[in-house]
């Protein structure tokens, strides 16, 4: 367990979550710099602020719940309310951020779409940083270094306790979210495009990166929630992008839509094939590295797929 390095109103600080305080505030801030420069009103950036926080959290720590359920149940529901004792996951943080976004707009009668675009570079860029972060708190660690020449950090982090090498996962996932900020940050978009290009190339990023964890990832039996839960959203985009564009069915063809859902569902087959080969039940000769290589390669197939529905050429919302 990571140790304290100061207290504050009697509950432990760690360094850890220390840091995840500053990312969080360097994704604020850039938030802000990003509102003001589209001109948005400085009270309704404020809003949208101070709900995300508390929301953020909460579904950050519902999220946890919900994907571990049976520990609480044998601790007590009341460890729910002990937030110090650390227990959230990302996928309930943006989540809880959509929210914010959505009240801030409806309550403020500005754009939601507009406010949601503007909250998702500063959340990569978040979401990096906090992905470093990780470094002090063990987790987002991946399977052990065989190859000596790798047995150092950035590439690998020591476990000392085991007295192994294991590769950092957390600095992968790290550099993946600050790549997807400059890409968000690349050129002007349709409204809800950069949102929506957000959702897409974090989860196909995600499918492949929370397989290599070796940590205290959350699972439902064998299914690893995060990866289940980001392909759930890039399934939620597709619906989404058949109803925007209901209205002008010239922009999305038949045939194309279909073919998009049939070859995300190819490679979502294989994925789950790559992923019980892992465990040795098919495929045992398949070498590790080349089941991941495939992962990747089938990830990457998922988003492009998607995204020929969800950003039609020269279709209009």
């Amino acid at each position: 367990m990571e140790s304290m390095i100061i207290s504050v109103f009697g509950l432990p600080v760690t360094a850890y979550a220390l840091c995840l305080v500053i990312s969080l505030g360097i994704g604020l801030l850039c938030f802000f710099l990003d509102g003001r420069k589209k001109g948005m009103d400085i009270d309704v950036l404020w809003r949208t602020a101070l709900l995300s926080l508390p929301l953020g959290l909460i579904g950050a720590r519902l999220f946890h719940f919900i994907g571990n359920y049976f520990y609480y149940e044998e601790m007590g529901f009341a460890a729910l309310l002990r937030l110090w004792d650390g227990g959230f996951a990302l996928w309930g943080a943006v989540g809880g951020a959509a929210l914010a976004a959505l009240i801030a707009g409806k309550w403020s009668r500005v754009s939601v779409s507009s406010l949601l675009d503007t909250l998702a570079a500063p959340a990569a860029l978040t979401i990096g940083l906090s992905r470093f972060a990780e470094y002090f708190s063990g987790e987002g660690i991946g399977p052990y270094v065989e190859t000596e020449a790798f047995m150092r950090f950035p590439f690998a982090v020591y476990r000392a306790n085991y007295e192994v090498w294991n590769w950092a996962v957390f600095i992968l996932e790290g550099i993946a979210a600050l790549v997807i900020f400059l890409v968000l940050r690349s050129k002007k978009r349709p409204a809800g495009d950069t949102a929506r290009l957000f959702l897409l190339l974090y989860s196909a990023c995600q499918i492949t990166l929370e397989s290599l964890r070796r940590d205290h990832c959350l699972r439902w039996l064998f299914v690893r929630v995060s990866q289940l839960t980001a392909l759930i959203v890039i399934l939620g985009l597709m619906a989404a992008a058949i109803l925007r564009f209901r209205k002008t069915r010239s922009s999305i063809k038949p045939g194309k839509t279909a073919l998009s859902w049939l070859l995300v569902a190819l490679f979502a087959i294989i994925i789950v094939a790559i992923e019980f080969s892992f465990d040795g039940k098919i495929l045992r000769d398949l070498p590790v590295w080349a089941g991941y290589l495939i992962m990747a390669c089938c990830s990457a197939g998922i988003g492009v797929a998607a995204s020929r529905l969800i950003f039609p050429k020269g279709a209009k919302a």
